[in-house]
């Protein structure tokens, strides 16, 4: 015999990814470091919005370009990887 109770319809699908894209956030973020370090100047929000000299050392320069310049790499290389 048939079963002619209503049925609950299934569940959907989970996302693939559960997080927000992390070549995204890596590409802002690496976007962000270079451009303090090439330009060497800071955008101040609160309380106001000024444009503000970072004040960097050269070493602190090397550093920004350096980190921003691999997160901009390892952005690159998962977005063409898919993740």
């Amino acid at each position: 015999m048939r079963d002619n109770r209503a049925r609950t319809p299934p569940a959907p699908p989970l996302p693939e990814k559960a997080c927000p894209d992390v070549s995204l956030v890596l590409l802002f973020v690496g976007a962000v470091l270079v451009a303090v370090a090439m330009t060497n100047r800071v955008i101040r929000f609160y309380p106001a919005l000024a444009v503000l000299p970072a004040r960097l050392t050269e070493a602190g320069r090397a550093t920004l370009t350096t980190v921003g310049g691999s997160a901009l790499i390892i952005a690159f290389f998962l977005a063409l990887s898919g993740i």
